[in-house]
Order: structure tokens, then C-alpha cells, then sequence
């Protein structure tokens, strides 16, 4: 591997770089989904808005504190802010949403820097493939093609960066498109459960009046 790497030429020292960046991303996201969205299921959603239904907020808070996931977070974020009568529920319904971003911010940290890793390592092979033909062609008009050897270093160097350029592209493509799914999911629960939520208690309130 060391061989391999010392061949590749300059453009090897990035694309190590590029491929420590993308794995430790990929770990990292990784272990906040197994983490921090656990138990997002359609059972939890319903007995959540049938205890809401049932004016049970408290036992409705207590599950949230059960359930670690962006939802249950903001459910209980919703069920704390319409507790407090002063508030207008415009406004509440201006702090869902709030509460919601707060929680897809977390869901996309860093799945830019996993679509740039993707983006830049084809790229930075590319240019090692070119600075290798390069490096053959000046080869070529100093000694003459005759002996394969003048050339055979720079050919290396173009389909080793070409090659580590797409070996760490390909997984980097996989995980981002994995993860970005993932939390496309969360977020449309987040935003299906905190609407059902809000309207109960509009109904609610009409109700009263």
C-alpha cells in the first residue's frame, strides 16, 4: 500500500487527506443516527397524538423523555410552549417550526463536507492522471519511447490517482445519499407529527370558544 502510494505521486497526499475527511465523516454521522434517532416509529407517532388527544401532555412529555429522536425532541419542545397560556399560539406555532430547523440542523451537520469529498476526489485523480501523462510525455521527448521503463512511471502515477480518486469518491457518494435520505425521512415525521400536534390544539381551543 505504502508502494502504491508512493508512486501515485503528489496528488496521493490529498486524496489521504480527502479519504481521512469522508471516513471520519461517515463514522461520525454514523454514530449520531444510531445515536439520536432511535425508535422513530408509527407506533410511538400515534400514541403521542393520542395522548395529546386525550389531554394527557404529561405522560405525552414522558415518552418523549423515553424516545431519543428529533421527533420526540420536538414534540416536547411544542408541548412545553403551549403550556404557557400567555403565549399566543401564532406564536407557537412559529416556535415549532423553529424547534424543527433546530433539529434538521443537526440532521445535516457536516453532509456537506461528505458531498465535497465526493465532488473533489474524482477531480484531484483526474489531475494526477494528467500530471502523470504529463510527467510520461516529458519522458518520452527527453529518452525516446524505445525502453518501456521511461515511461512506465508516469502511467503508474496517472491510473494509481485515477483509481484512489474513485475509491474514495464511490463510498462518499453511497454514505451522502444514504444519510441525506435518512434525514429527508426524519424531517417529514417531524413535520407530519408537529402539524397533527398544532392542530389538535387549535381544535381544542375552537372547542372552548
Amino acid at each position: 500500500m505504502y508502494t502504491y502510494f508512493v508512486e501515485g505521486g503528489i496528488m496521493m497526499w490529498l486524496l489521504a487527506a480527502l479519504s481521512i475527511v469522508g471516513l471520519g465523516t461517515i463514522l461520525e454521522r454514523t454514530a449520531y443516527f444510531m445515536k439520536n434517532e432511535q425508535g422513530i416509529t408509527t407506533e410511538f407517532k400515534e400514541e403521542i397524538v393520542n395522548l395529546v388527544r386525550a389531554e394527557k401532555e404529561n405522560e405525552a412529555i414522558a415518552l418523549c423523555d423515553k424516545t431519543n429522536n428529533s421527533v420526540s425532541r420536538t414534540v416536547k419542545s411544542i408541548l412545553f410552549a403551549y403550556r404557557n397560556e400567555n403565549d399566543l399560539y401564532e406564536s407557537k406555532e412559529k416556535l415549532m417550526k423553529e424547534k424543527a430547523l433546530e433539529q434538521i440542523e443537526n440532521l445535516e451537520r457536516r453532509l456537506s463536507i461528505l458531498g465535497i469529498v465526493a465532488y473533489i476526489s474524482p477531480m484531484a485523480g483526474l489531475l494526477g492522471t494528467v500530471l502523470g501523462m504529463i510527467k510520461s510525455f516529458k519522458a518520452i521527448a527527453l529518452q525516446g519511447a524505445g525502453d518501456p521503463n521511461v515511461v512506465a512511471n508516469g502511467i503508474s502515477e496517472a491510473l494509481l490517482t485515477t483509481a484512489a480518486g474513485l475509491f474514495i469518491a464511490i463510498p462518499a457518494i453511497i454514505a451522502y445519499q444514504t444519510f441525506s435520505r435518512k434525514a429527508d425521512k426524519i424531517m417529514l415525521e417531524i413535520e407530519k407529527t408537529s402539524t397533527a400536534l398544532i392542530n389538535i390544539k387549535k381544535a381544542r381551543k375552537k372547542e372552548k370558544i
